[in-house]
């Protein structure tokens, strides 16, 4: 007992000291770069600029620059070049400690064995990442680790009782890594012509001791940490999970169980997919073009385990042939590109993560074989073959111990992070972290999405990743610099799930083996249709079981011509893709359904489901006219006026004080701007609900400060938002002009003011502390039909019963490009053509600049397709975030025309033109005219213009207009008053508005409005 506590002792104390070893070499080496390098480059800058030579001063030394020429500079530069060399450069100063560590680390590791051997295996497989010289010693222990002896295998062998059921078995082993070692071996069981030749894998006798030990020192290390910088707990976590995992593998009726569900996931791959790769081939020409390549067959091998052979320390398997997949030379007897290769291995295990039940998490290159042909061969002797088993190649999976099994939740979050990265999808990646139960300490999408796609970025070749890989950290390190403790690791220690280890692990290593072949290749486009294709299988994306047949099917259709004209316009835009999908309806003064169509899918990730006429599609900016309803309602009823400012009674935290409050001034970063917003705080102070609702109001391109996907879907958070916070001083937000001086389209600050003057009303006259969808319940729900709310109507969000919610498709490519410069700049990139602002001075430049200025750190506002989130489905937005089916907004507009919400002078005073639609943004912020609704009448007197909170289109003869509002994409419900005929329009891709303002003329003109 004591030997064996010193042993330990003795080789935890070997563990310390080589970690102290290495890190006191590095450490040196960086004070002497910095001594004599940086102090040498420094000196000569400074000389440069003494000289008076304004071109040497422009230029300035490079990296890369020869010492010699920096000897003028000082003593230090001198004796920099004299200590180092001539033409010794920083790069070559850390290549040759490199060298030494890496031989170093790499005999010390031979004698320690244990996890440390799994380490090194991790390490030599990063070649995007890690030095070229620990790659080179350290692959070394990944199928070349000290051995044990065959006077050991041979009585493990016998105690497991199976000796006597080999032929014959090689003595010495054909690998040895850090768990044990192989043997090649032949059964008894083969035919006369046919042996039936097998491996034995047996454990290492003193692999669990080692194992066992290394972890208690890891996790020495891990509390030490967790306990000086509590942010990295995590870390803690990390390790315990990787034990359970290790533990595992010491179990080889485990990795057995593990080679059985794999080989069952290889058969769905094989059946499900087409198993060929296409991928274009590095390698030049004479002629300096690269050579393309056609689509390659490939298969995929698991070796198949001899259960009845296999105890816990011994394990038997077939042997399966091939070597290593980083072997140049059995690519080449594959005669496939690296990169067909490379794409295929990807796809592997893209299918094992997003599709199925376990995954490989050890895709080191000792573990991955490929073989010229895609032959294999099952277990009742038959052979498969994807195309032919002399043409393309076979990928051969070794070594299951370490694999995971996801349960489905965790599955489904992966799915829900890659396809997020691939199609720069907010709200979905904030979905997967959800489902992985990680949670952030605070929102930051943006950043989110960087490093979720950093991870699974573009493979490159060793020296473009390296570079990559650089720069990401640098850029890290930086922001990490401006933030606060407790702010530098974003999620919660204690809500890491251990899961994500592994993915994390699984990808790195691909992203290895890809630099080592050296392959450029879009990574995110093979990993995107295995993602889609685990999502497919995620009941969240599924149509709703035992729902009743639509009710468009029994519906009475009054005009057959006009549903006729209608089905037509709908098969030719879904032909030509211009829509996912599209519900049309029209209604008469009578109520009388006139025209109903559906066509097309639920939109997204329900592409694969059909669209039916009471799903409710998000309606976007037609959610105002609901809102507007709601207060114009309100003051029908005396609980406010037009004209009085909101912050004297109904909202006075919107505005508090007369004079502007001096922890505003002092937050100020800038002293000149104290005047400016003294007029500021004045402007906000005179506020009142028709500047709201005539979009003057000056808040046009305010945003709350802390606005998040989850905070967005909080109609209250976001009032709040717009209030004083003298906690939070600097996060005010002040109008940019002068109420009423400027109507300029307030996009969705708007529903957050309404709702701001409705429930601070309302609260007021019946002292609750209601929310705005109690205000709406209790003052408008009682007035509508119940025909109405059936059809699908839901203005405060949400589906439920038997309405389906529909996904958005998104055409407007805005937030993908500003996530794309955010990347290119993280990894010293840049992109060409990405300029925003413009360089203008016209007055739409300057908007646009301000509008960009507003999204800054909330870019996921650009992307509709956030409000497919699980956050954003149920969330309570008055400006946006209302969902309806078509026949539910064309019932309300007939309704509401026909009195049964408003009053006649209410709704006659309220679509009143006040002011006609600004320009200048509406590409950017979905305010969409409906001109060219009459072929007779010149577009500008057709143009929509604005009442109160109402989309007003005039058109010719007396009392001849529409009012309603219309949504980004061209989803749209109105009301014409002089045929008090009302249509409802839904449809789920975004994009110009161009189809809906088609689909409009086609009812005005047969309608002959």
């Amino acid at each position: 007992h004591n030997k064996y506590n010193y042993n330990i002792t003795y080789r935890r104390f070997q563990v310390f000291s080589v970690a102290f070893i290495m890190i006191a070499r590095i450490k040196l080496t960086r004070w002497r770069v910095k001594k004599y390098i940086s102090s040498a480059k420094t000196d000569s800058d400074t000389d440069t600029e003494t000289d008076g030579n304004p071109e040497s001063s422009s230029q300035g030394p490079s990296n890369t620059s020869n010492l010699s020429a920096l000897r003028k500079g000082s003593s230090g530069a001198a004796s920099s070049s004299s200590y180092f060399g001539e033409g010794i450069t920083e790069d070559d100063i850390w290549e040759g400690v490199y060298e030494v560590n890496a031989r170093f680390l790499y005999s010390s590791i031979l004698r320690l064995r244990g996890l440390w051997t799994k380490s090194a295996q991790y390490l030599s497989s990063r070649a995007d990442f890690v030095p070229i010289a620990y790659v080179r010693e350290l692959s070394k222990l990944m199928d070349e680790a000290p051995s044990t002896t065959w006077k050991d295998v041979e009585v493990m062998l016998k105690r497991a009782g199976i000796m006597e059921n080999f032929v014959y078995i090689e003595k010495e082993p054909i690998a040895s890594a850090s768990i044990g070692q192989v043997h090649l071996a032949t059964l008894k069981n083969g035919t006369k012509d046919k042996k039936e030749k097998v491996v034995i894998k047996v454990q290492h006798p003193f692999a669990q001791t080692l194992l066992s030990d290394d972890f208690i020192s890891l996790r020495i290390i891990a509390r030490i940490t967790s306990i000086l910088e509590p942010e990295y707990k995590f870390i803690e976590k990390l390790m315990n999970e990787w034990a359970t995992e290790a533990r595992n593998e010491l179990d080889f009726n485990i990795e057995v169980k593990n080679l059985i569900t794999a080989r069952e996931s290889v058969k769905s791959m094989l059946e499900t997919c087409d198993m060929m790769t296409d991928a274009i081939d590095s390698s030049m020409e004479d002629d300096g073009e690269s050579r393309s390549c056609e689509p390659v067959p490939f298969s995929v091998e698991i070796p198949y385990p001899h259960k009845e052979l296999s105890s816990k320390q011994v394990m038997v398997m077939d042997f399966c042939e091939g070597k290593r997949i980083d072997d140049v030379e059995q690519i080449k007897k594959c005669n496939v590109p690296k990169e067909a290769v490379m794409n295929a291995v990807s796809q592997v295990f893209a299918h094992q993560m997003y599709a199925s039940d376990i995954f490989n998490g050890d895709p080191h290159p000792g573990n991955i074989f490929i073989r010229p042909g895609t032959a294999t061969e099952n277990r009742n002797g038959n052979v498969r073959s994807s195309k032919s088993d002399k043409t393309g190649f076979t990928i051969v999976v070794l070594d299951w111990g370490l694999a995971k099994r996801l349960p489905d939740l965790k599955r489904i979050g992966f799915c829900q992070m890659v396809f997020a990265a691939s199609t720069f999808d907010f709200g979905l990646m904030m979905d997967g972290f959800k489902s992985l139960g990680l949670e952030l300490k605070r929102e930051d999408v943006a950043e989110d999405m960087e490093g979720v796609r950093f991870l699974l970025r573009d493979m490159a070749p060793r020296e473009k990743a390296r570079k990559r890989v650089k720069a990401k950290m640098k850029t890290d390190i930086k922001r990490s610099k401006g933030k606060k403790k407790g702010e530098k690791v974003p999620m919660k220690s204690d809500k890491y799930p251990g899961e994500f280890f592994f993915f994390v692990r699984t990808n790195e290593l691909l992203h290895g083996l890809g630099s080592k072949l050296g392959v450029d290749m879009k990574y995110l486009d093979v990993l995107k249709p295995f993602a889609e294709k685990g999502l497919r299988r995620s009941n969240r994306y599924m149509m709703k079981p035992n729902l009743p047949p639509d009710p468009i099917l029994t519906e009475n259709i009054f005009d057959i011509t006009l549903q006729n004209k209608i089905v037509d316009i709908l098969e030719k835009l879904e032909s030509s893709n211009e829509i996912s999908g599209a519900q049309v309806c029209v209604i008469d003064g009578e109520g009388k359904t006139l025209a109903h169509s559906v066509k097309g899918h639920m939109g997204s990730l329900k592409k694969h489901i059909p669209l039916r006429s009471d799903a409710v599609i998000l309606g976007f900016s037609t959610t105002k006219g609901i809102a507007a309803t709601l207060a114009h309602r309100l003051v029908q009823e005396g609980y406010l006026s037009y004209d009085e400012p909101i912050c004297d009674r109904i909202w006075p935290n919107f505005c508090p004080t007369v004079d502007v409050p001096d922890t505003i001034l002092e937050a100020l970063e800038d002293s000149t701007q104290v005047d400016k917003v003294r007029q500021q705080w004045q402007w906000k102070r005179v506020i009142t609900l028709r500047h709201i609702l005539s979009h003057s109001a000056g808040l046009w391109s305010k945003l709350p400060a802390k606005l998040s996907i989850k905070s967005l879907a909080s109609c209250e958070s976001c009032v709040k938002g717009f209030e004083y916070n003298p906690d939070k001083p600097e996060d005010t937000l002040l109008p940019t002009s002068e109420p009423g001086s400027e109507n300029i389209y307030h996009y969705i600050s708007f529903g957050w003011l309404v709702a701001g003057c409705c429930v601070g009303a309302y609260n007021l006259r019946h002292g609750k502390q209601a929310t705005y969808s109690e205000v709406f319940g209790a003052v408008c729900s009682p007035l509508l039909s119940s025909d109405l709310k059936t059809a699908g109507f839901r203005p405060c969000g949400g589906g439920g019963g038997v309405h389906e919610i529909a996904f958005t498709d998104a055409n407007i490519d805005l937030s993908r490009m500003a996530q794309m410069r955010r990347e290119a700049e993280a990894l010293g990139e840049k992109l060409e053509g990405m300029n925003f602002h413009g360089d203008s001075d016209d007055p739409a430049t300057k908007k646009r600049k301000e509008l960009f200025d507003g999204l800054k750190g909330k870019e996921f506002m650009l992307d509709q397709r956030l409000w497919n989130s699980e956050d954003a489905l149920n969330a309570n937005v008055p400006a946006a975030g209302g969902r309806f089916s078509s026949k539910g907004l064309a019932l309300f507009y007939h309704e509401l025309g026909k009195g049964a919400i408003l009053s006649s002078e209410t709704l006659s005073y309220a679509t009143k033109i006040a002011f006609d639609q600004s320009g200048g943004l509406n590409e950017l912020i979905g305010q969409t005219d409906m001109t060219g609704t009459n072929n007779s009448v010149p577009e500008s007197q057709v143009s929509a213009k604005f009442g109160l909170g109402y989309q007003v289109i005039p058109l010719p003869g007396e009392n001849n207009h529409l009012f309603g509002h219309v949504g980004v994409g061209g989803s749209l419900g109105f009301h014409h008053v002089q045929s008090e005929t009302s249509i409802g329009i839904m449809l789920n891709m975004t994009g110009s508005g161009e189809n809906g303002k088609h689909i409009m003329k086609i009812i005005s003109d047969h309608l002959k409005w």
